[in-house]
């Protein structure tokens, strides 16, 4: 019999407090949720529901206090911080509501910046990576445009290729539209759902319903905990 392949992110009755002094602020409360690879989840609630804390949990940004968190069935509890800086510069990236661009610096330029420095890359090959990933978002004709050139749809656009490079297993994505206008928002939108058809897993983090339906199951956090956890039948056309 074929031995079944753990999930990618499996939760297990996890709870999150922040502690200042001796006061304690619980966020989190019980969150049970299982995440394969390949999919493309909506963690959606309000501002205050405690979704970017979860994402940040999930993406190794932050600990939970109890409860577990497995990542490809091992325990990051066990991690060591060598095990956990790696996950962080090579399987996972992030796309966040602020582009973080520099300014004056071309799109190319922009999406290589999280090679610059790694130790076994040649630069040809980070080239090559970063056209790849500029044509996966549709920007291969701004490629030498410089950032502040660009549309707040093209600059989240470069953000998400940026997040590419990496040739990362997850892709989370805090609140990417948060910033744009309707239809800049719809084209960043098309370029999240073409990499999760490519093959790619992304975890989108919003309060925005119309942009959670793009993905292919939402869950629903309320006052730190899951309220619903659901799969989207029907999506908006982009």
């Amino acid at each position: 019999m074929e031995k079944k392949t753990a999930p990618l992110i499996e939760i297990k009755g996890l709870h999150k407090s922040y502690f200042n002094d001796e006061l304690e602020t619980p966020v989190l409360f019980d969150i049970n949720l299982k995440i394969e690879k390949g999919e493309f989840v909506a963690i959606r609630g309000p501002s205050g529901s405690g979704k970017s804390t979860l994402m940040h949990i999930l993406g190794f940004l932050d600990h939970h206090t109890s409860g577990s968190y497995l990542f490809e069935g091992q325990p990051v509890s066990r991690m060591d911080e060598d095990s956990l800086a790696k996950i962080r510069a090579q399987r996972v990236s992030f796309v966040f509501q602020a582009f973080n661009l520099l300014p004056r610096t071309s799109v190319l330029q922009n999406v290589q910046l999280p090679l610059l420095y790694h130790p076994t890359i040649a630069p040809s090959e980070r080239r090559e990576r970063a056209e790849k990933a500029i044509a996966a978002v549709g920007l291969t004709d701004r490629m030498y445009n410089l950032s502040n050139q660009l549309s707040g749809g093209q600059k989240q656009r470069v953000a998400i290729a940026r997040a590419l490079i990496t040739e990362p297993d997850v892709i989370f994505a805090d609140e990417p539209t948060g910033n744009l206008d309707s239809v800049s928002g719809a084209h960043v939108m098309e370029a999240l759902e073409k990499l999760h058809t490519d093959g790619h897993t992304v975890i989108l983090v919003t309060h925005d319903q119309r942009t959670a339906d793009h993905a292919r199951r939402t869950i629903e956090i309320y006052d730190g905990r899951i309220k619903s956890d659901t799969p989207n039948v029907k999506r908006p056309p982009l």
